[in-house]
């Protein structure tokens, strides 16, 4: 298989050997894919702030025996702002734990990526739950584990639903702090029941509240 050209986000990473990192990586065409990066880890490698967590990334890979292997990166945007807030980078974090736990490797989504990529710019700009919110019911919807027009026990049905609307509107949804609260615990009771366990984010979030 030749080499391409793709471009993700960085999801998760791992130390590998002395200089190397293995990382988890949702593509625009390949879904989640695991990339080798060697050297990275070296003072003088030139691709290593490229390859950050959540950096959005364009990637030169190659086939090689057990992994794909990181030819070149290019920063294509780090969501600086999400990164250097406490708050923020834990509801990032969150929504990369969420991509992680709940696609299968080599699986292309281009729906669930553009969404990705959609929630984490809107973030930036307007950093409001109601976001936070709508990923979770579209990952949800998207992966085909909830149908949320059909036979959910929801606390407000047409409020989920509302969460699978065009990212424009869903921005401009106003909902009073009782009905937030609500969509909140249903769907984090839905996210772990489908997942069976618990989120790591979540416990940092509470925290952190």
């Amino acid at each position: 298989m030749l080499g391409f050209k793709t471009e993700g986000i960085i999801l998760k990473r791992r130390n590998f050997g002395e200089a190397d990192r293995i990382l988890t990586v949702f593509s625009l065409h390949r879904g989640k894919i695991t990339v080798l990066a060697k050297g990275v880890r070296r003072i003088t490698s030139r691709r290593a702030g490229n390859v950050e967590l959540l950096n959005r990334v364009v990637m030169y890979l190659h086939p090689g025996k057990n992994f794909l292997i990181l030819t070149e990166a290019t920063s294509h945007d780090t969501f600086s702002k999400l990164k250097e807030d406490l708050t923020l980078s834990t509801y990032a974090f969150h929504i990369l734990e969420l991509v992680d736990k709940l696609t299968a490797e080599n699986q292309e989504n281009r729906d669930l990526y553009f969404h990705l990529v959609e929630v984490l710019q809107r973030l930036v700009r307007n950093p409001r739950q109601i976001l936070i919110r709508a990923f979770e019911a579209k990952i949800l919807s998207n992966l085909g584990f909830v149908n949320f027009y059909q036979g959910v026990n929801a606390p407000h049905p047409g409020g989920v639903q509302k969460l699978l609307r065009s990212w424009d509107e869903i921005e401009k949804l106003k909902i009073d702090q009782k009905q937030a609260l609500e969509l909140e615990q249903f769907l984090r009771y839905t996210l772990e029941r489908v997942i069976e366990g618990n989120l790591k984010s979540r416990k940092f979030l509470k925290w952190i509240k």
